[in-house]
């Protein structure tokens, strides 16, 4: 702890500039410029992000075929392949297999992450991709704020004005661009504290998306972003950490009358999407008790869904999900899985705390900590929305997670 606590007193030092140490890539194979790449597209474009994803993990697999590369998986690993292979055994059993084949589909995304992951390069390398994040991410926001004033100043349509109001950016839907935004605001904040020398483009950075967040209008980015700057400023002991309960109420002076609408119904347990997430939890309970092992199979809980309500009982519009991760696991893959995957985050988060006690360079202590803050954001994003289904938030996730470096031979620490 000593080194990392050391680290983080010299904060105000900068990174070194491109020009006085310029990164490696040059040295860096194919796989890992397409790596790179299909991380920075994230904020951007999931056919983009996807597709290069791709090529990287077919030329990471030709690499190591020809044993010109070295499997290199973290421990964590051993533990997320029983996550995988029990929700394959409950996805078997399921009475309806075509159901389910999105949730394999996130498997093996997950799995490509791992492998494609040792490629990442160094971790001045990885600080790099981050930079290419954020960039990606403040055009996404940019184009999230003109949307908003656009629509703002111009649209007369019957629509509610939260409905026509809310976007996600390049993202187009606002729960995607949410899942990854809590990411990137992670890795905005860390990279504000480490990195004194950048403020001035880091700052307007985190000026737009700090804005973009606030005109999303979704109020689980709202929370979670609170709750990752709340904990930075804990982790750094500002004293600035009593000023965020303030923030909401500039955030309610500040947006129109549509967007101070959403702030007032937090406390409204009739509003309907309140009373639909209630709804969610009691049907996922039932579930639950009715299959506790194995689950109602993989994808089926739209389909399900009507049957497990009372007569009269509303019907949401969207009844896909459960808005809630431990639930959705829960009830779609029974409980033997959701208490495997919480074990796997255990695992993580452990792994990363150490990873991090350990680190003795500045760029290893801020993707250490941009790696925990924004693990922490993202499970608790997952008691609103059911984020584990979202395909450019597990990749991004999976390079937050992978990027500290903790995945080499040496760092594999009892």
């Amino acid at each position: 702890m000593a080194n990392a606590a050391s680290v983080s007193l010299r904060s105000s030092e900068p990174y070194a500039s491109p020009r006085d140490s310029p990164p490696v890539w040059r040295e860096r194979r194919l796989d890992t410029w397409l790596a790179g790449l299909a991380i920075c597209a994230v904020p951007a474009s999931i056919a983009v992000s996807e597709s290069l994803l791709g090529g990287a993990l077919l030329l990471r697999l030709w690499e190591l075929c020809r044993h010109r590369a070295e499997w290199n998986l973290p421990r964590v690993f051993r533990f997320w392949a029983v996550l995988a292979a029990l929700e394959v055994c409950s996805w078997l059993a399921s009475p309806d297999w075509k159901a389910g084949l999105g949730e394999m589909r996130h498997l093996l995304l997950v799995a490509a992450v791992f492998v494609v992951a040792s490629s990442f390069g160094s971790a001045r390398d990885r600080v790099l991709i981050w930079r290419g994040i954020i960039a990606t991410a403040t055009l996404s926001s940019v184009v999230l704020i003109v949307t908003f004033v656009y629509r703002l100043l111009f649209y007369h349509g019957p629509l509610d004005a939260i409905i026509y109001l809310r976007g996600g950016g390049l993202l187009h839907h606002w729960m995607v661009y949410g899942g990854v935004e809590i990411l990137v605001f992670a890795g905005l904040i860390e990279l504000r504290h480490f990195n004194a020398g950048e403020h001035r483009w880091v700052d307007p950075a985190l000026a737009i998306n700090s804005l973009a967040i606030l005109l999303s209008l979704t109020r689980m980015l709202w929370v979670c972003c609170l709750l990752v700057l709340a904990l930075h400023l804990i982790w750094v002991r500002s004293r600035r950490v009593w000023a965020v309960p303030l923030i909401p109420l500039v955030g309610f002076l500040i947006l129109p009358a549509a967007g101070r609408l959403r702030f007032t119904e937090f406390v409204q347990p009739d509003y309907y999407s309140n009373a639909e997430r209630v709804q969610m939890l009691r049907v996922g309970v039932q579930m639950i008790r009715e299959k506790p092992l194995t689950g109602i199979g993989p994808g089926r809980v739209e389909g399900v869904y009507t049957g497990y309500l009372s007569p009269g009982d509303p019907v949401p519009a969207y009844h896909g999900h459960l808005h809630n991760n431990a639930v959705q696991l829960a009830a779609q893959f029974g409980l033997v899985v959701a208490a495997a995957a919480l074990w796997v985050l255990v695992m993580l988060f452990r792994d990363l705390w150490r990873k991090y006690r350990r680190a003795s360079e500045r760029e290893e202590v801020f993707l250490c900590r941009t790696a925990l803050l924004g693990l922490m954001g993202f499970v608790a994003s997952g008691m609103f929305d059911y984020t584990y289904g979202h395909s450019l938030g597990l990749i991004l996730l999976g390079f937050v997670v992978l990027s500290p470096g903790w995945l080499k031979a040496g760092c594999r620490q009892d």
